[in-house]
């Protein structure tokens, strides 16, 4: 149901940047609320007590109420990021019951909401992801490498669950992480900065520096700049080993790259806006955000062969990863309709170079290019009689270029009949040269580089047209329809080489698709603290083009649909202390993309429909507000998500033993995930302090879809407590995190021939100080 807009403040577009002083929860989610983010209410006796305060949301593409939108929504507010100390995306991940993700390190993961995972192992030519990511109004989503904002100065992440098709397009099948950063406010100014040192134990030490200013220009222009300086310390030790390979007998050892807490990493970054109030009616914010993040080293380690915290590298491990994103958003009235224009372009370079030795002991094709051969007459065939040193290095170099366009209107709130809509433009082009290296190659085996003995050089390029809206109808002052739809058109294209020296391929392939998904909800709001809803709805990613074309897999593959079936409750209850909100859903994928490497079918990792797969889930939250200074809240997901057909690799195949049968559960998605916090406010003299602890838990899951060669990810439980104290604009924190030194299974490395596995940092303590003007 829409608001009454007598009850709500007027503000010009810059001033409706809302200042969330309170946590904020959604059908999936909450985190601990404080005093200051609560309403206070006036009982009969005139004591004042707390409530639960509205919390304004723009996940629906216009102005809501947490409470009136009748959307699964998960929503981190401005303090509760402040006050869990949440930095960057495996923070905030961890506080959202519906979000799965498996990944090798920073900047390196691959995203899954509601249990919607087929396993792909982040091949840049294969499936894009499932899930949508958005910085402000662009999408940044990218394959196997997920956007790693750092979280300072942001208004809020709102996590929308289930398919989004209609309003966010492309990608958004599973669902919507949206990070939306601070506005400026021409209205005061403002100022601050944030201080953190902390320290792992058996482990390096890290220090972060933050600030803010927000200056009012005039009455009419404001300019907001924000910069950020994160060291993030090390854990994980490179030890000395030598490793002797089986098939040259070849043996070498990793001299020069031995270093304890070798997993450093660095952010360094900037944000300007410049906002400006045209006139009464129409408004433009200019911004810019630069980010460059490098690491050091590796965030997985070797606890089965070498022990806890311990790995071998033998060549370098260093990556760089810098970003660039341009934006302007104008906002008006035009006839008593609003508009709104938001123009994006992120422009993003990645250096990567990582140790890939472990694949010599795997593959024959090695030896061909570090072994010399003659004929042995009494065998009948070749032998090697030398060999040179076959370790690997990979080095990944891309280049991506994203521009979004977005043009659409809404009709007054008020009224009784209203829309939102326009139209959506997006251009994705992804340039990348893959190098797999080998220092000591046989003359001739080489390919462009010296050492280089495989290549992927390409250019992939994604575009989408849609034309989208939903139509809200009041059937009744308590009943309210809604339709939306979205008419799309895509279009993939991949063109350059792969291979080596014994085949070099070249691809030029282009697909292109037109479709249209749909949405219906029905919510009754029965009164102000209930709402119940249910949905029907669409979400999709694009097909694309193979590099290669087999007897079993075709070059074009189409896109694969989920449809959504949820029903939802949102409700206050107790006077507004206590808030109940969840929702069950059933979500059936059809046409299920595929990617896999296979090297009985092909050396190239090659997608395809296969199969069909169901997600059944229950999600809720509560957030209690039990005396004047305790507040216990909590949340947690409920999955079932499985393969409904059979699969099989080979699509053609018959009679075949299924690589996944019916009813088996989907990769890296746990059975349940929770989490718990409690806080507790108090005053010690004149100062105010707080206690908080949390603890999340999360499920077991598999780490492949073929059963014959998954492994199982133990599940794991993290436990974190916070202290502090201050008065007037300043605040000191003392930070506990991973207190009982939990190893969780991030990712068990099931694509790079080895058993490491991405963990979590080890037990930590910091202390922060914070200070406001």
């Amino acid at each position: 149901m829409h608001s009454d807009p007598r009850q709500r403040e007027k503000f010009s577009p810059i001033k409706r940047a809302p200042k969330f002083t309170a946590l904020v929860m959604g059908t999936s989610f909450l985190v601990g609320l404080t005093p200051a983010g609560f309403a206070a209410a006036q009982d009969q006796g005139g004591t004042k007590t707390r409530r639960l305060e509205a919390v304004t949301v723009t996940a629906q593409k216009r102005e809501s109420t947490l409470q009136d939108a009748s959307v699964s929504l998960q929503v981190l507010g401005e303090d509760t990021l402040d006050q869990l100390e949440i930095t960057n995306f495996d923070d905030y991940a961890n506080f959202l019951p519906s979000v799965s993700f498996n990944s090798l390190g920073p900047g390196e993961a691959q995203v899954y909401i509601r249990g919607v995972s087929d396993g792909g192992d982040g091949n840049a030519s294969g499936s894009q992801p499932s899930v949508g990511i958005y910085l402000d109004e662009q999408p940044v989503t990218a394959i196997g490498r997920n956007l790693d904002v750092h979280i300072y100065d942001v208004s809020r992440i709102e996590v929308l669950g289930g398919p989004q098709g209609t309003l966010y397009g492309a990608n958004s099948q599973a669902g919507t992480i949206r990070i939306i950063t601070n506005a400026p406010d021409p209205s005061a100014f403002e100022a601050g900065y944030d201080l953190n040192a902390v320290s792992v134990e058996n482990g390096g030490q890290g220090y972060t520096a933050e600030g803010f200013v927000n200056m009012p220009i005039n009455e009419k222009v404001a300019l907001r700049l924000v910069g950020w300086y994160d060291k993030s310390p090390g854990y994980i030790d490179a030890i000395a080993a030598t490793k002797t390979f089986s098939r040259s007998g070849v043996t070498i050892n990793n001299d020069g790259y031995v270093e304890d807490n070798f997993n450093e990493s660095t952010k360094a970054g900037a944000r300007a806006a410049l906002g400006i109030d045209i006139n009464e009616s129409w408004t433009a914010t200019a911004k810019i955000l630069h980010q460059r993040q490098e690491s050091d080293g590796v965030w997985d380690h070797d606890p089965e062969d070498l022990g806890d915290l311990e790995v071998a590298r033998f060549s370098d491990d260093h990556g760089e990863d810098t970003f660039t994103q341009y934006g302007v958003t104008v906002e008006g009235d035009v006839g008593g309709v609003s508009m709104t224009y938001a123009g994006t372009y992120l422009d993003r370079e990645v250096d990567d170079t990582s140790d890939y030795t472990e694949y010599a002991e795997y593959s024959s094709f090695i030896d061909y290019y570090t072994c010399y051969y003659a004929y042995d007459a009494t065998a009948g065939g070749y032998n090697f009689y030398s060999c040179e040193d076959p370790r690997i290095s990979f080095r990944e170099q891309s280049k991506y270029e994203r521009q979004s366009h977005e043009l659409r209107f809404a009709t007054p709130e008020e009224k009784r009949l209203r829309f939102i809509g326009g139209v959506f433009y997006q251009d994705s082009k992804h340039s990348y040269v893959f190098d797999y290296r080998i220092p000591n190659i046989k003359s001739g085996y080489q390919i462009r580089d010296p050492n280089t003995y495989f290549v992927t050089d390409q250019v992939r390029e994604d575009k989408e047209t849609a034309l989208f809206g939903e139509v809200y109808y009041d059937l009744t002052d308590t009943l309210t329809a809604t339709v939306g739809g979205r008419f799309f058109e895509t279009e993939t294209s991949i063109s350059g080489e792969v291979g080596t020296v014994f085949g070099l391929n070249q691809v030029d392939a282009k697909t292109d698709e037109s479709g249209s998904v749909y949405k219906v909800n029905l919510s009754w709001e029965p009164t102000d603290d209930l709402l119940f809803y249910g949905t029907i709805s669409e979400g999709f990613r694009p097909g694309g083009v193979n590099r290669e074309e087999t007897s079993n897999i075709p070059q074009q593959y189409k896109s694969d649909l989920i449809t959504n079936y949820e029903i939802g409750w949102k409700t206050e209850l107790a006077d507004g202390q206590v808030r109940l909100n969840g929702s069950a859903f059933l979500m059936d994928w059809e046409d299920v993309q595929f990617t896999r490497f296979d090297p009985s079918e092909s050396q190239l990792g090659l997608t395809s429909n296969a199969g069909a797969a169901e997600v059944k889930g229950i999600e809720a939250d509560v957030a209690w507000l039990a005396t004047q200074n305790l507040t216990v809240t909590g949340a947690f997901t409920l999955l079932n998500a499985e393969l409904t057909e059979d699969f099989t690799q080979n699509v053609n195949a018959t009679n075949a033993t299924p690589d996944a049968a019916s009813g088996t559960r989907l990769p890296f998605i746990p059975e349940y995930k929770a989490y718990v916090n409690a806080r507790y406010d108090f005053r010690v003299n004149t100062y105010d302090a707080f206690v908080n602890g949390n603890y999340s838990i999360v499920g077991s899951s598999y780490n492949d879809l073929y059963t014959a060669s998954r492994q199982e990810q133990d599940g794991y439980g993290l436990l974190n407590m916070t202290a502090g104290f201050g008065r007037n604009n300043w605040e000191v924190k003392l930070l506990l995190r991973n207190l009982t030194d939990e190893r969780a299974e991030l990712y068990r490395n099931a694509a790079d021939f080895d058993s490491r596995i991405t963990t979590n940092r080890p037990r930590s303590i910091g202390v922060s100080f914070s200070q406001r003007f």
